[in-house]
């Protein structure tokens, strides 16, 4: 794992992050309870403390700890926390001995999503795996949740018999490149987070064009799914809720995009309009915000709440070659 790399340790040697998983270092519950306790002991020379430091300032604190019969390094951080007494009492429990390690910030960012990412295809962030528990319903994989939630396994009979899978997944691909090579000309640059991912099966045409987007998505099996198929990618993919992205990060992405946003239906416009709402939030300013659909009406929705944050945007028909089938075939493309 990169944080090995970044403590100087042999990669034998059991790494854990405090919090129990991504969306915990916003709180960090478990952080402050070390925090405490460490203070409480006094001094901890003997557990070899690191400091991980970013132009002058503390993000990351390492022990080297024994618990349960296992030595391992325990770090804490405050990267999504930004605790203003974080450094000060790190400080205070480390001491004069301690050693400290210069990082950048976003590198020590891709290594705990690393870490989770890792954790969780592993199976050790699940009591067990729910996919397992689960029969799969074997109409092909053509035939999605959102084929069913908009009018039932018929609709979508004459595309399945046209095409199989995976020239269905390929023909989708196909349309989405079309569409990101006029949206993101200069992708290879672009700092990309895709909201509402799954289990990235839209997320390699990102990666065709060069981009290494940053991938959320609140439902832990989807992540865990491409994680295992390498859809997502490890360092870059993280279970997140997006109602809550600026909670997350700052306006740092050049574009924001979402493939397939919804199904969006009167019991759940507010949640969309959160998730919209909070997608201008981390875009820069003069930045993209690309959102595909399956129907127009919901289009309309997004189009009404994005313009209502400022953004200036259209939205059209990226008509597929089969009509049918109604995967990303409305698109709304706006600039913060």
């Amino acid at each position: 794992m990169r944080l090995h790399d970044i403590l100087n340790r042999n990669s034998a040697e059991p790494i854990f992050l405090a919090e129990n998983s991504f969306s915990d270092l916003r709180r960090t519950p478990t952080t402050e309870q070390y925090l405490k306790e460490f203070e409480r002991i006094g001094d901890l020379s003997s557990a070899q403390p690191i400091q991980l430091v970013d132009n002058g300032a503390t993000i990351a604190f390492a022990l080297y700890l024994r618990s349960q019969g296992i030595d391992h390094w325990l770090v804490l951080t405050n990267i999504i926390s930004k605790d203003e007494r974080f450094a000060e009492r790190v400080r205070a429990i480390a001491g004069n001995g301690c050693e400290a390690i210069e990082i950048d910030f976003s590198e020590l960012r891709s290594a705990v999503i690393e870490y989770y990412s890792i954790f969780l295809a592993n199976q050790w962030l699940c009591e067990s795996c729910a996919r397992e528990e689960l029969p799969y319903l074997d109409i092909g994989t053509f035939a999605s949740v959102r084929e069913l939630l908009h009018g039932g396994l018929e609709d979508v009979s004459g595309a399945l018999g046209a095409l199989d899978g995976q020239d269905a997944q390929n023909e989708r691909d196909e349309r989405l490149l079309h569409l990101l090579r006029r949206s993101l000309p200069d992708s290879q640059d672009t700092d990309v987070l895709e909201i509402c991912c799954g289990d990235g099966g839209a997320t390699g045409a990102l990666h065709s064009l060069g981009c290494d987007p940053i991938c959320i998505d609140y439902d832990k099996c989807d992540i865990c799914d491409g994680l295992r198929s390498g859809a997502l990618h490890k360092d870059r993919s993280i279970v997140l809720d997006s109602t809550e992205l600026s909670m997350f990060f700052g306006r740092e992405f050049d574009c924001v995009t979402g493939f397939m946003i919804g199904p969006i239906q009167p019991f759940n416009k507010d949640l969309w309009a959160s998730i919209l709402r909070e997608s201008t939030k981390v875009v820069r300013t003069g930045g993209t915000l690309i959102f595909t659909f399956y129907a127009a009406c919901e289009l309309e929705f997004a189009a009404e709440v994005l313009g209502c944050c400022g953004v200036s945007g259209r939205g059209f028909e990226n008509l597929p070659d089969l009509p049918d089938i109604g995967y990303d075939r409305w698109v709304y493309l706006g600039s913060a």
